[in-house]
């Protein structure tokens, strides 16, 4: 099991086909959801495939994509659209930094695409979407992630985590290109990653084929004896057989054997396997995902002639530069020009050659043969020459009688286009930042007005429970849940904001101290010599403390209310049963972590890791934790203190004698906490003891390790809840 596996098993999930499913129809920030998002090659794996057929074809299409100058127009009062050439714009898409060019830009965007689906751009000097930008800088891929956030913001930020440090961007300072996954919002997909199969065919049979030359042009073969031999002579004679005979430069020559002795071929050659025409096979399908025609590369096949070479070009400029162009151009039109002017936008310089000889055929039978062009005409765009006289009149092909002078034409001889006939450009650029803006405003106020109506709908709801809790229907105690839900996920959020600032740290402490006791020569790495686990217990408890001691206070209080009762006690016994909850908490979030970097270092020293190697899989640990494990954590957690506290609220009231599980009526709940629903309890016990095993509605079994269950979560992330169900003020 590697590491992957083992964090995939610490949030309870594991391989598809090796269990059933868990859940479906859920949220991409339910952790069931990690395995299939995860389905896509890592960016880091995609970004280091770059050789042989992948590196010829992302080369073509990124030299083709840096060739494209871009062209900026300005539509004026009466809606003409004129092009510019001097704008500060241009200058600085010409010359992006003091290190690169406009055509390094547009190579390395290409590359980037090609390869992750991905690429950002920095925006010196910004700090809100109104900023011009002084440089733009780009972002490696493999080190650069979004950073989610709720409708409508929907992305908070970017972060940039290398050689151990975390740089993290606001919104605005980041142009984030992508090829669309549909799987993916917040992240594209390189034609790498979907085609990677294909890519490692090709790589591993061309390894094979190398070793086949390295060790004498021979797949390998069999040395035996009809005598007894020892391991030690084996292993010199066969030390003797291939210092003598292996590698490409001893091939066939002759061998003396000792006696006894007989080598054996093997079974198979590159002949038999047919490596030469599988590699052709992988090349064309690599060369298909990428859409570039082997022509483009230089490929001499016999089939080739100047026709299918001009078409090539035609459908490889077509079909794959140009649509690339123009997602790129759209972004910049949507998210870089409004910065300038809302009257501006961007075009590009067609890369699609003209179909001459078809333009030439089609006017000729239009015209039925007549001609269109002058003599001076002619001179000037074909030659370069002068005019002469009389020779603006264009003339029949037969009496030569002038038909007159051409009328003034909307592309001068130069080839440079006028204001009039222009190609208006599909995008609408400042006015679609308008409209998005408008759109924010009008998201954000439904938000708040959906949350003012709960409220309402909450305190009607409250008033009828205070009366006769244990008689709401599931519809009604489903207001009273979501006010629940509301009031926990501000100290989520905290816990969240706490986690991810604890991680930082730690992880600062932890690289500083892998450079202080890393070994050059032996490798010698002891993880509980940079990792202090009682330290960092204590420092999570420190960091968890306020924050949930403050949720059971408020939660305990709010329970009370809805059965009219007041006077919510932090007992001695509580005080105790939390303390015990927060360390739970801390020695099971800093032993997982601990036990991820163990994994992630001996992967690493297996791998012959260097120690900026090191540094980053140390580094990606903990952006998995910021992403992943704070949110899971921080979610658990205070489900389970909010719950725990208003099951104790109820018991100091003295009237709450069961406790029903509740579940949220929607299609996120999963088949462990659906078979809960409607399971009740007295309010002195649990519903599960540490040690038991649950069923779910779909068969698959849940191990309770973590602790007792006496209220919800159920499992990590569970957002289950309880009701009273028989009150009685009976003793």
């Amino acid at each position: 099991m590697n590491i992957f596996d083992k964090t995939l098993k610490l949030i309870g999930l594991t391989r598809k086909g090796l269990n059933p499913p868990l859940a479906s129809g859920l949220s991409n920030d339910d952790p069931f959801t990690l395995w299939s998002r995860s389905r896509k090659v890592s960016i880091d794996k995609a970004m280091g495939t770059y050789n042989a057929w992948t590196y010829a074809a992302i080369r073509a299409i990124a030299e083709e994509l840096a060739k494209i100058s871009f062209r900026l127009f300005q539509v004026n009062k009466d809606g003409v659209h004129e092009e510019i050439f001097d704008h500060e714009l241009l200058d600085l898409l010409d010359g992006v930094n003091p290190f690169q060019t406009g055509y390094e830009l547009r190579y390395l965007t290409g590359s980037h695409l090609e390869l992750s689906g991905n690429s950002y751009w920095l925006l010196d000097g910004v700090e809100k979407d109104t900023d011009k930008p002084k440089a733009i800088f780009l972002l490696n891929p493999r080190y650069t992630n979004p950073i989610p956030a709720p409708l409508p913001e929907f992305i908070k930020g970017y972060s940039y985590s290398i050689d151990g440090k975390t740089v993290t961007y606001k919104q605005a300072q980041i142009l984030h290109l992508k090829y669309p996954d549909p799987n993916d919002p917040y992240q594209g997909i390189g034609t790498v990653q979907a085609i990677l199969d294909w890519i490692d065919s090709d790589n591993f049979a061309s390894e094979v084929n190398l070793n086949y030359f390295k060790n004498g042009a021979r797949l390998g073969g069999l040395l035996s004896s009809e005598n007894a031999i020892t391991d030690a002579q084996m292993k010199v004679l066969r030390a003797s057989f291939e210092n003598l005979y292996k590698g490409a430069g001893n091939a066939y020559r002759v061998a003396v054997l000792p006696k006894g002795v007989k080598y054996d071929e093997a079974s198979s050659n590159p002949k038999d396997m047919d490596f030469a025409n599988l590699q052709q096979v992988m090349r064309d399908k690599i060369l298909a995902g990428f859409r570039v025609p082997k022509t483009i590369l230089g490929g001499s096949e016999s089939e080739t002639n100047r026709a299918t070479a001009e078409t090539s070009n035609y459908v490889f400029a077509a079909r794959t530069i140009k649509p690339k162009m123009e997602m790129i151009v759209q972004q910049l039109n949507e998210f870089l020009v409004p910065r300038y002017g809302d009257n501006l936008y961007l075009d590009f310089v067609d890369p699609v050659p003209e179909d001459r000889l078809q333009k030439t055929e089609e006017m000729k039978a239009a015209l039925a043969g007549q001609p269109v062009m002058s003599v001076n005409e002619a001179r000037e765009e074909y030659f370069g020459l002068d005019g002469i006289d009389n020779g603006e009149n264009v003339m029949t092909d037969f009496s030569k009688i002038a038909l007159g002078k051409p009328k003034p034409k909307s592309v001068n001889r130069s080839g440079r286009k006028t204001s009039t006939g222009d190609k208006k450009p599909s995008t609408r650029g400042a006015k679609n930042t308008k409209a998005r803006k408008v759109m924010s405003e009008e998201i954000a106020k439904r938000v708040a007005d959906s949350i003012d109506a709960s409220k309402k709908q909450f305190e009607e709801v409250k008033q009828k429970a205070r009366k006769d809790l244990s008689n709401l229907s599931h519809a009604e105690y489903e207001v009273l849940y979501k006010g629940f839900v509301l009031r926990v996920t501000r100290y989520e959020n905290l816990m969240i904001e706490g986690i991810k600032k604890f991680n930082n740290n730690q992880k600062a402490v932890v690289i500083a101290n892998l450079n202080r006791f890393f070994d050059k020569k032996g490798w010698k790495i002891v993880v509980e010599d940079i990792f202090n686990r009682e330290t960092w217990v204590g420092a999570m408890i420190d960091l968890s403390n306020p924050i949930l001691t403050d949720l059971y206070t408020n939660e305990g209080a709010e329970a009370m209310q809805l059965l009219g009762s007041s006077g919510f006690r932090l007992t001695s016994e509580v005080r105790l049963a939390l303390e015990r909850a927060m360390k739970l908490l801390a020695e099971s979030y800093n032993d997982t972590t601990l036990g991820l970097l163990k994994d992630g270092i001996e992967e690493g020293l297996a791998e012959g890791a260097s120690l900026p190697e090191l540094t980053s899989k140390i580094s990606n640990i903990y952006a998995f934790s910021d992403e992943v494990r704070a949110a899971q954590v921080a979610r658990t957690e205070t489900f389970r203190i909010a719950n725990d506290s208003t099951k104790e609220a109820w018991k100091q009231t003295g009237v709450v004698k069961t406790i029903k599980w509740y579940t949220a009526a929607d299609e996120m709940v999963c088949p462990w906490c659906e078979n809960m629903n409607g399971k009740v309890i007295g309010i002195d016990d649990n519903f599960y003891d540490k040690g038991d095993t649950h069923t779910g509605a779909d068969g698959s079994q849940l191990d309770i390790s973590y602790s007792d269950v006496g209220s919800p979560p159920l499992h990590v992330s569970c957002r289950c809840y309880t009701r009273p169900e028989e009150i009685s003020i009976e003793g």
